[in-house]
């Protein structure tokens, strides 16, 4: 229960993990014990923050490949991450760990991602943005996530076709962004209190 609280971690299916920001000692304890073989952080580069420098020595050390792309967990996904993402996943050794800093919003967009295009399972099947247990909160910003895959869900009956399609032929990100109204309250909480990225 104290490793949870600590990452957030948690098993996507038999082949990946996500979570918050792991320690070095967590990625001694995670990695052997489950045979990770990748480890894909979601935060982007930063040069100066230790934990992600102490990751990437840790990851050498145990001989786990890192690799590293930019999501953000308040803004409506941008086509060309989407695309990263489309193209890194098959790439990837497995089993893999996604994570961002708190594992609940950009880890949760990377599950929904991988279990979709990865393997096959219905986007509203996947369940991977939820408050219970993940801490993802749909009426703050951080719901852009949600609305993201709504609006190509609810598009898709009128106009079928795959998800990466819709992302280059019908995805309005700009219009989209506009109609999203996040909760202020929520917002407080996501921003101030629990400190997200």
């Amino acid at each position: 229960m104290r490793e949870f609280l600590l990452t957030n971690f948690h098993r996507i299916d038999a082949h990946a993990f996500r979570s918050g920001q792991p320690s070095p000692r967590h990625l001694r304890h995670y990695i052997p014990r489950y045979g990770i073989r990748s480890v894909v952080n979601l935060r982007g580069e930063e040069p100066g923050n230790p934990m992600l420098a102490l990751e990437r020595a840790t990851c050498a050390e145990l001989g786990v490949a890192l690799h590293t792309l930019k999501l953000h967990s308040r803004d409506l996904p941008r086509p060309e991450a989407l695309h990263a993402v489309h193209d890194l996943l098959p790439l990837l050794e497995y089993p893999t760990w996604f994570h961002c800093k708190s594992g609940a919003d950009r880890a949760g967009l990377m599950a929904t991602l991988y279990l979709h295009w990865m393997r096959g399972i219905a986007l509203e099947q996947t369940h991977q943005l939820r408050l219970w247990p993940y801490f993802h909160y749909r009426y703050a910003k951080t719901g852009r996530l949600d609305y993201f895959f709504a609006a190509y869900l609810a598009d898709q009956r009128i106009h079928p076709c795959s998800l990466l399609e819709w992302i280059d032929t019908r995805y309005a990100r700009d219009t989209l962004k506009q109609q999203f109204k996040p909760t202020p309250l929520f917002d407080v909480l996501i921003d101030r209190l629990l400190r997200r990225e």
